[in-house]
């Protein structure tokens, strides 16, 4: 008989599984460190997989049981939610070398809208970026990929990265939570919640990627 592809959730569940004991293996080796105070900024460039498909899939199945949860407010769909955003941020660690403990609890600390937002950013790794557009799967600008994002969460943005930032709710960099807006004069992305970490649409060169941003920036709150 043919062998059959696995369904999204079991590659999910591979993956998690993959994920978590990479993770529990960098930490005990020490590899994964969060930026001290006063660090020097980060690079512009990540160490991993800038575009990971293993963070795709993980956001993707995350995603599918917020839905389930807002629809039916069972437990079990919430648990299986936390469980593949647990794993997501594991994987966001790994690729960017990033304290996994402090990723999961900076996304815990931020409410189901922006956690929704900053997951629906992330299932677009790797979408090629072209100006003056927003469309998932295909391609993005900055403010459409913030605009997608905070959309999939039912928030309307402009698809300007300065109307964006002066439209919402200004924040510093204390408050700030994960899936809130930074923006600098030209660009606009979603913060992952720890230190400089963002998930953006760059150029064209870089496309939808996680990164870090070692420039001066601005904090809004879409939901005031």
């Amino acid at each position: 008989m043919p062998r059959t592809s696995p369904s999204p959730r079991r590659l999910a569940h591979r993956l998690r599984t993959r994920v978590l004991a990479g993770a529990a293996a960098a930490v005990a080796a020490g590899c994964l460190v969060a930026a001290p105070a006063g660090a020097a900024p980060r690079p512009a460039r990540i160490s991993g997989d800038h575009h990971s498909p293993a963070v795709v899939a993980l956001a993707t199945a995350a995603l599918a049981d917020h839905d389930t949860f807002s629809v039916t407010g069972s437990p079990a769909a919430f648990a299986a939610y936390v469980d593949d955003r647990n794993a997501t941020a594991d994987a966001v660690a790994t690729e960017m070398a990033l304290d996994p403990v402090a990723l999961r609890d900076a996304w815990s600390r931020a409410d189901l809208t922006h956690q929704e937002a900053l997951l629906a950013a992330l299932t677009q790794l790797g979408v090629a970026y072209r100006s003056s557009t927003s469309n998932p799967g295909v391609s993005f600008d900055c403010s459409g990929l913030t605009a997608f994002a905070w959309g999939r969460a039912g928030v309307a943005l402009s698809r300007q990265s300065g109307s964006q930032i002066n439209e919402i709710a200004r924040r510093d960099q204390v408050s700030a939570v994960a899936g809130d807006i930074m923006q600098y004069p030209g660009h606009v992305m979603l913060y992952l919640g720890v230190g400089e970490a963002i998930v953006h649409a760059s150029n064209p060169s870089t496309d939808v990627e996680l990164s870090f941003t070692n420039r001066s920036v601005k904090y809004g709150n879409p939901l005031g």
